[in-house]
């Protein structure tokens, strides 16, 4: 099975669904403006939780090895610069990535960062189970080096 960028949002759009952020759920096309998921927390009376993930595909070109390499760093440049806010505890961002494209962000972008920015990873694997990882888990796998 090819995990297209559609397949990785498919399972992320899932995944938070079932962990309660399903208030106004809004999913682009792959040629629409604007971050791959918006979601709400539906249990915020005020609506103000807000979760915004971008999305990408793994690649299968010859090339596919240094592409995975630097695909979190296109998924991670697009969601900054579509970040208005760094409000912590109210907006929260995310890239969802294929588990190798994952596995190379959570271990180069220093979890300083990941705190500051309130970023999660989200690795899609072969078999489409997701896994969340917060700037918490950034710090552990980061220490372990």
């Amino acid at each position: 099975m090819k995990i297209t960028e559609e397949f990785v949002q498919k399972r992320i759009e899932e995944y938070l669904h079932r962990k309660g952020w399903n208030y106004n759920l809004k999913s682009k096309g792959l040629h629409d403006h604007g971050c791959d998921i918006i979601v709400s927390d539906g249990n915020n009376k005020n609506k103000a939780r807000r979760f915004f993930v971008e999305c990408k595909g793994k690649s299968y070109a010859k090339s596919a090895r240094s592409i995975a390499d630097t695909n979190f760093l296109f998924c991670l440049g697009q969601l900054v610069t579509r970040m208005s806010v760094i409000a912590r505890h109210a907006y929260k961002y995310g890239l969802g990535l294929p588990k190798e494209s994952a596995d190379k962000a959570i271990r180069r972008i220093p979890w300083q960062v990941a705190r500051h920015l309130c970023l999660s990873i989200f690795s899609v694997d072969d078999k489409g189970n997701v896994t969340e990882f917060s700037p918490k888990d950034f710090k552990s796998f980061q220490n372990k080096k």
